[in-house]
């Protein structure tokens, strides 16, 4: 089953947009899917970023769509995708096959305003996959804090609205435990420990914004390490 993940990254200095199946981690690399396949399609109209603007959106998303579909039949799965530099390309795994350029010039008939390039290369380590899309570990957390501020989004949270943010960090060693729960408390938190995990649950009123929660994320998790610490994330009930 497909787990999409995404987050931002830089380039040469220039942002990009990353989208990724993490459930391929399990099996990579797929023997039988050795060759990976990139379609990069030019926007037509970037934003000052060069990321894709609100007009373009619906319009890539179908062709994402139908491209999976066209492509299926020819043994290919989709692992990512990469928006920036006035670019987005989508990135496939499949068999080695001449079967491939025209299906997907067939779904690109359909929306002729585009200008697109098909690109195939053996990757039989799936070095595309790990190197590029797959995201380290500091990536990885940002993607969890999409994946987490989805599921308030599908729920129909009222993301700004304040409420209590929790955010829990686990230690093996009670003085550090104390120490941190203390600096905590100093900076406004409402702290609780719970001795039975060695757990710091400490909690603060705020909106829920994807920027202030990666913020927050990162200055904890900084301020665990120097306690030797472990931020293990955090938690938020859905306010409509």
């Amino acid at each position: 089953m497909a787990d999409w993940s995404s987050y931002f990254a830089r380039v040469e200095g220039e942002p990009i947009s990353v989208a990724v199946d993490l459930a391929l981690s399990e099996g990579a690399p797929d023997t039988s899917k050795a060759t990976a396949y990139t379609i990069a399609v030019t926007l037509r109209e970037p934003d000052q970023h060069g990321m894709t603007g609100a007009n373009e959106y619906r319009v890539l998303q179908r062709i994402e769509e139908e491209l999976a579909s066209a492509l299926e039949p020819a043994g290919l799965v989709e692992a990512g995708r990469v928006t920036g530099r006035g670019m987005r390309t989508f990135h496939y795994y499949g068999p080695e096959s001449d079967d491939v350029a025209a299906p997907v010039a067939h779904v690109m008939s359909a929306h002729k305003e585009y200008t697109y390039s098909l690109l195939a290369a053996a990757d039989p380590l799936w070095a595309v996959y790990t190197n590029y899309l797959y995201p380290d570990p500091q990536q990885m957390a940002f993607a969890n804090d999409m994946k987490a501020l989805q599921v308030l989004i599908d729920a129909g949270d009222d993301l700004e609205k304040r409420r209590p943010i929790e955010h829990t960090v686990i230690f093996d060693d009670r003085e550090k435990l104390d120490g941190f729960a203390r600096v905590m408390a100093d900076k406004g938190y409402r702290v609780a420990i719970d001795p039975s995990e060695n757990a710091v649950r400490c909690a603060k009123l705020e909106t829920v914004d994807p920027f202030k929660i990666t913020e927050m994320r990162v200055a904890l998790t900084t301020l665990a390490e120097e306690f030797g610490g472990d931020y293990s994330g955090w938690s938020t009930a859905v306010q409509n």
